[in-house]
C-alpha cells in the first residue's frame, strides 16, 4: 500500500473533498456545480497544503491517446493555478473515473492513485480512498467494476470512435444519486456507508488507524471505531457540498456553500 507523509505547520491544511459528477444530470446544473467548486477551491488556495479530490470528479471521464470529453476548462484551470502555487494534489480514483489515464498528471501534475493509500499527517494514520467496492455485499457492482477495469476492455474501448464512445460512457454512468432524492436512493447510500463502516472495523481490528476517510456514498458522516478510531465520509459536492478540513489542531467535518 502507497504511503504518504505530511507535516503541517500552524497556518497550513488539508482538504478532502469529492464526488462531484460534473456533466450531470445536465449541462446548466453541471456548470453551477462546477462554479461553486471553483469558488470554493479559490477560498482555499491560500492555506491549502495537501488537496485530496476524492473520487468521480466527473460523471464519466474516459482518456483516449489524444482526445479527452470536453468541457470543464474552469475547474481544469483553477486546479491548474493551485498546483502551480506548489500544492500536492491527489486523485483519488473512483467508480466513475476508473478509466483515468496520464491527462492529469501531464498537464496538472496530479498525483493519481487507484488503490487504497495511507495518509500520515503529523503523527495520525489515515487510510484513505473511494471507497466503491470494499465490504461485502454489493456484488453486481464488484462484478461490472472487474469487467470494466480489465485492460483488455480498456483496451477495445479506445478503438471506439470518441463521439460514439463518449455518449455509451455517459449513458452507463448516469447517476440517480444526482437525478433523484427519494428515500430509495436515501437509504442505498446509507447502505453504503454501512458497509463502508463496517469495512473499517474489520481493517481496523487487523491493523490501527486513526481515521479511515472514504467518499462514494454523497452522504457525509462521521462514525466513531473503537476507542481511538473514526469513520468519516466527505460526503458530496452535490447538494450538501461537504468536506474535510484538517489542520495540525483538528479534523473538521463541515460544508461550504451551495
Amino acid at each position: 500500500m502507497k504511503k504518504l507523509q505530511i507535516k503541517l505547520k500552524n497556518n497550513e491544511k488539508v482538504y478532502f473533498l469529492g464526488d462531484f459528477h460534473l456533466g450531470a444530470p445536465d449541462k446548466d446544473q453541471s456548470n453551477r456545480r462546477e462554479r461553486n467548486i471553483i469558488s470554493f477551491l479559490d477560498s482555499i488556495k491560500s492555506d491549502v497544503k495537501e488537496l485530496f479530490l476524492m473520487g468521480d470528479l466527473f460523471d464519466f471521464w474516459f482518456e483516449y491517446k489524444e482526445v479527452i470529453p470536453k468541457g470543464f476548462v474552469r475547474f481544469f484551470g483553477k486546479i491548474a493555478e493551485i498546483s502551480d502555487k506548489g500544492t500536492n494534489i491527489h486523485l483519488i480514483v473512483g467508480n466513475h473515473d476508473m478509466w483515468v489515464k496520464n491527462y492529469f498528471t501531464e498537464e496538472l501534475n496530479i498525483n493519481i492513485h487507484h488503490k487504497l493509500i495511507n495518509v500520515i499527517i503529523n503523527d495520525k494514520s489515515l487510510l484513505v480512498g473511494h471507497g466503491d467496492g470494499l465490504g461485502k455485499g454489493d456484488i453486481s457492482y464488484k462484478i461490472f467494476k472487474t469487467i470494466f477495469s480489465n485492460n483488455l476492455i480498456k483496451f477495445l474501448c479506445q478503438w471506439i470512435h470518441p463521439d460514439l464512445g463518449i455518449k455509451i460512457g455517459k449513458f452507463f454512468s448516469k447517476d440517480n444519486k444526482i437525478q433523484e432524492n427519494n428515500n430509495q436512493s436515501i437509504n442505498n447510500n446509507n447502505n453504503n456507508n454501512n458497509r463502508l463502516y463496517d469495512y473499517c472495523k474489520k481493517i481496523e481490528n487487523q491493523s490501527h488507524n486513526d481515521y479511515y476517510v472514504f467518499g462514494h456514498t454523497h452522504l457525509p458522516c462521521e462514525k466513531t471505531i473503537g476507542k481511538n478510531s473514526k469513520y468519516i465520509n466527505v460526503g458530496d459536492c452535490i447538494k450538501d457540498c461537504s468536506y474535510l478540513e484538517i489542520n495540525n489542531k483538528s479534523y473538521k467535518l463541515t460544508k461550504f456553500n451551495s
